[in-house]
């Protein structure tokens, strides 16, 4: 899979030396150690009052200078509720109300903090990567671009806590004035003290841990199931896999051969070069599997020409017109009620489907009808790991089709499906489904059904929001489980971040807690939570939830 172009400004800085090209993080830590170090000086020599704010204003300013042009450019493009500007906001009033220590340790700790996490986030990432260093180029390559698309490791419990986190911080600083107002009228506290508590309060309030984590569990969840030969395209697709209780199967190219081979033909009426053509020609316009196996055997010309009244009969064969004659091809149920002597079949091997002119026998063609033995258990394997409803669509006759599902465990079965006919079972079944569907097929949808995840058997998919590799396909309840494991880390961070910020609201609130308390614990708890995305990968805890599942 290519990779996208690099930009030219890119492509001339490649060009340069790699000793020209300044390092971000070296730079960063630099400016921390200077910072530091002229923090420290103003607290540890003794000078004049205004000389030691003076040097506190530098130390914020060497710290971060940039968050305060990050604020600016928030405030112009008209959000006034972002971190930056919160932060900003809060360290300017510190040094009005006399709190010039804490003001300047917040901003040298939030971008302390801000470095620890962008760390963390990239070793999390490049962790996640090495996953696959086992799977081809291409599924390599696939995977690097999405890890580095925002949109496409987006989660949707993170939508929601962002848009949720606007309301309350917004309640947060109401609720802090009333605080600053009111406490010092019912208590001997001064204005001084319940403003600078109110900060705290306001400050903890941002929305800076609560969902820098989600979008790595995505990462790790997407790069563990490639790892295993499932690429789930988009983070909202492994959501939906985890929400998922109904399985949509199509057989062809995941059960059976998707394009049968013929094994045997036999006419006592016509040479095999004729009968092959009347075979040829009868199907030309049919979309059932013995189309393909013949087309693929057959290396003459068509004359379309002779065609005429052609009906196609999913499951069962077709009936048409050549120059005028009618003619059928089809399985022994197709001519079950008609006067069509047949031979016997008892010694035949895979599937039979007749030739019939004019209402007399001519011929038959024998095509494989082999069960892939890869997926033998794949419909247990997926009602082990939480699916209620594993439904098979065919384009075999109701017959065939009762058979093999039975065989295979389905709760259910669609048989004489033609691809219009799939796409509207999908939809029936994905609107009266409370749970998420999913659809797993091989070929032949040229557009993405209703279904919550369309699951594309093959190299590519241009509908499809996760591909498998056919010699991987029984990984997907592993697939499954791994969603499952992403969605539950998701909801740990953020039941944690939660935690943690309400305890600090408390601390705030009892005089416990101050600004460079508040941004440290948070900042550790946001490291934590990026740090816990990890364990999506432990195998104990995938084969514990197997076992939830009663596996």
């Amino acid at each position: 899979m290519s990779q996208r172009p690099e930009r030219k400004k890119h492509e001339a800085a490649k060009k340069k030396p790699e000793s020209q090209l300044p390092n971000s993080n070296t730079m960063m830590v630099i400016r921390l150690v200077v910072a530091s170090v002229i923090f420290a000086v103003s607290l540890i020599i003794s000078m004049p009052e205004f000389l030691s704010i003076i040097l506190l204003v530098l130390a914020a300013a060497a710290a971060g200078y940039d968050i305060v042009l990050r604020a600016m450019s928030s405030i112009e493009e008209g959000d006034y509720f972002s971190v930056p500007v919160v932060v900003v906001f809060i360290a300017l009033l510190s040094y009005f109300i006399g709190f010039a220590i804490e003001g300047a340790a917040l901003i040298l700790l939030y971008q302390i903090g801000l470095m620890l996490i962008n760390y963390a986030a990239d070793h999390t990432k490049k962790a996640a990567l090495d996953l696959l260093n086992y799977q081809d180029e291409g599924v390599k390559n696939r995977m690097a671009e999405l890890v580095n698309d925002r949109e496409a490791t987006a989660m949707s419990i993170e939508s929601v806590m962002k848009s949720s986190s606007g309301s309350v911080l917004k309640l947060a600083m109401i609720l802090s004035v009333v605080y600053a107002v009111a406490l010092p009228l019912i208590t001997n506290y001064t204005y001084i003290v319940s403003i600078h508590r109110a900060l705290t309060i306001i400050l903890i309030a941002t929305p800076m841990s609560v969902a820098v984590s989600i979008p790595l569990a995505a990462t790790v969840g997407m790069c563990y199931s490639a790892q295993q030969g499932v690429v789930i395209e988009k983070a909202a697709s492994l959501e939906a896999m985890a929400d998922s209780t109904v399985a949509i199967f199509d057989k062809g190219g995941i059960f059976a051969d998707e394009c049968p081979r013929i094994i045997a033909m036999y006419s006592d009426i016509l040479d095999s070069s004729t009968f092959m053509n009347f075979v040829a020609h009868a199907v030309y316009y049919s979309d059932q599997p013995i189309a393909k196996a013949v087309a693929a055997a057959f290396d003459q010309d068509y004359k379309l020409d002779v065609i005429s009244d052609f009906r196609d009969i999913p499951g069962y064969g077709m009936e048409l017109s050549i120059d005028g004659i009618p003619v059928s091809f089809g399985t022994r149920e197709l001519y079950s009620s008609r006067e069509v002597e047949l031979p016997d079949d008892n010694a035949a091997i895979g599937q039979a489907y007749y030739m019939v002119v004019a209402n007399k026998y001519v011929g038959k063609v024998v095509v494989s009808s082999d069960v892939n033995e890869e997926t033998e258990n794949l419909i247990p394997e997926m009602k082990a790991v939480g699916i209620s409803r594993c439904i098979l669509l065919t384009e075999d006759s109701k017959e065939v089709g009762q058979q093999f599902a039975e065989l295979m465990n389905f709760n259910e079965m669609y048989a004489q499906c033609d691809v219009e006919k799939k796409l509207s079972i999908i939809s029936d079944i994905a609107k009266r489904e409370k749970g998420a569907v999913i659809f797993v097929y091989s070929s032949g949808i040229d557009a993405h059904s209703d279904a919550a995840v369309d699951i594309r058997v093959g190299s590519k998919g241009k509908y499809a929001d996760a591909l498998v590799d056919p010699a991987y396909i029984n990984n997907l309840p592993f697939a499954k489980q791994v969603a499952v494991r992403v969605k539950d880390i998701a909801v740990e961070n953020a039941l944690f971040a939660f935690v943690v910020k309400a305890l600090l609201v408390f601390l705030s609130i009892v005089g416990y807690c101050n600004l460079w308390f508040a941004i440290f614990i948070d900042m550790v708890a946001a490291v934590a939570t990026i740090l816990n995305t990890i364990r999506v990968t432990n195998e104990s805890l995938i084969s514990s939830l197997r076992y939830k599942m009663g596996r």
